[in-house]
């Protein structure tokens, strides 16, 4: 049965704001979907208005040239980049999924992530950022 619960809801829905611009965003992600061919690095999906231009080292963690360079970028369908945005997979230099073990495997599967994906043509640049990557995913189990 489900319940209705009230929240405080705020008096107003809209409030201006001082906004801090990610500068370079349009031209990175057209970068993105030109250096993965349109598609999804681990699925082949290849619809570019779903898919997510992600940086393999997180923006507030990069440099300016880090933020911009194409080998710190991997293009990923949604259930996957946030995955990967939170650090629960990451892949191996082979490009391997590793899948977090902060998540069941029976978890996964719902969501459909096997645990035998792989990227391919990843660069030595993909390579050592997703080394970084891997840094801060604490913990995690290689399949």
């Amino acid at each position: 049965l489900f319940r209705s619960i009230d929240y405080l809801k705020p008096n107003v829905t809209e409030r201006n704001g001082l906004v801090t611009s990610r500068v370079g965003q349009g031209a990175y992600r057209k970068s993105i979907l030109y250096r993965w061919e349109q598609k999804c690095a681990v699925t082949g999906f290849n619809k570019p208005e779903i898919l997510i231009a992600s940086h393999i080292l997180p923006w507030k963690d990069s440099s300016d040239t880090q933020r911009l360079d194409v080998d710190n970028g991997i293009l990923l369908s949604p259930v996957y980049d946030a995955l990967f945005d939170r650090h629960l997979i990451s892949f191996e230099d082979s490009g391997s999924i590793i899948l977090s073990d902060k998540i069941e495997m029976s978890a996964y599967a719902k969501i459909g992530v096997s645990g035998e994906e792989k990227v391919r043509n990843l660069t030595d640049g993909n390579r050592s950022y997703l080394n970084k990557h891997r840094e801060f995913t604490m913990s995690y189990k290689s399949t």
